[in-house]
This record gives structure tokens, sequence and C-alpha cells, in this order.
């Protein structure tokens, strides 16, 4: 049995520290990258990274965040801290894709599904509904909203995220909640009388 494998644990006697960790770093790097993983691409796109670059941007963030694990001060979670990377990334995507000089088009030719795919076609909709009112928000009150509403973070974690007191979290995501329901709420109208 080496050094770090799995022992019995017992009350007396402290876990070993994985290599990474005993090296001098206070998270390992692949603590890093398995944790981006299962966030970052989507907080990217509902941050309103254009799907096309998605990756790209993730790829950023991890590059970043593997960067700069070693300045991370644990003021707030590891989590709290990638998501703060996410938006600043986003934000910088979002930049760069506006002023590119390459003209696409607005959205691909509709594509019939077989009936067993209805369900994900609804949801890509439903997501693509989703991204037009986002895209109606401020930044801040997309960043708050998705983080609480969609990446499921407390108030307190939004907050830190996103560099602000936890009265304004509050208020941004109060007015974007509202303005995505209204949105929805409006959607339904016109479906109704359609």
């Amino acid at each position: 049995m080496t050094r770090y494998e799995a022992r019995p644990v017992s009350e007396d006697v402290p876990a070993p520290m994985p290599p990474a960790a005993a090296s001098g770093e206070k998270y390992p790097t692949q603590m890093v990258a398995d944790l981006g993983a299962l966030f970052v691409p989507q907080t990217l796109r509902y941050l309103g990274v254009p799907e096309d670059i998605v990756f790209d941007a993730a790829q950023d963030v991890l590059v970043v965040a593997l960067r700069r694990i070693r300045d991370f001060e644990g003021r707030s979670t590891l989590k709290t801290w990638m998501y703060g990377i996410c938006i600043r990334v986003a934000q910088e995507q979002r930049r760069k894709y506006r002023n590119r000089r390459e003209v696409l088009v607005e959205a691909l030719p509709e594509v019939t599904a077989p009936p067993s795919q209805e369900p994900a076609v609804e949801k890509a909709e439903w997501r693509r509904a989703l991204c037009a009112v986002l895209d109606t928000l401020t930044e801040e009150q997309r960043e708050a909203f998705v983080l609480f509403e969609i990446q499921r973070l407390t108030m307190k974690e939004v907050a830190e995220a996103v560099h602000c007191p936890l009265a304004t979290a509050y208020f941004r995501h109060k007015a974007a909640r509202g303005r995505v329901l209204e949105a929805f709420k409006q959607q339904a109208a016109e479906d109704e009388n359609g």
C-alpha cells in the first residue's frame, strides 16, 4: 500500500493528504479540472457565450483557474471562485464575439426529428427561449439570475462570485426574475391567442 492509497479511517488517525496537496497546493489541479467540467460549459452558455465558442471559453476558464489556483485564498468556496472566473471569461468572450467580422446565420434550418427526440427538441427550444430572455437583462442581472436559479448557488455565494454586497445581489436577482417571469407569461399569452 502506497502512502496515498485508501486506508481504513479511524477517528484517531488523520486521513493522508493527496499527492498535490502534500506538495504545497491547497487544491489538486485534477480537483479543479473535475469541478470545472461539471458546470463551466453550462454556466457559460447561460451567461451568453455563443454555442460555437462555449468549449473554447470553458477551456479559457480552466486555464485561468489552474494557473491561478495557488492565489486562491479560501475566502469563498472553490466553486464560487470558479464561477467568478466564468463571469469574467463570459464577459470577455461576448465582447470579442460582438466584434467578429464573420457573418453567421441566426439559426440553423429546421430539422425534422423522430418522435423519440421530441423531449430533447422541446428542451432545446425552452433553453433557446430562456437564453433569448436572458439576453434582454443587464450583465449584472443575468449573472445573479444564472448563478442563483440555474446553478443553484446560495445568494451569499452569488454575491461573492460577482463581488457585490448581498443586498445588491438580491436586488439584481429580483429584477432579473421579474423580467424573466414576465417574458414567459407574455409568451404563454401569445401562444394561447395565436
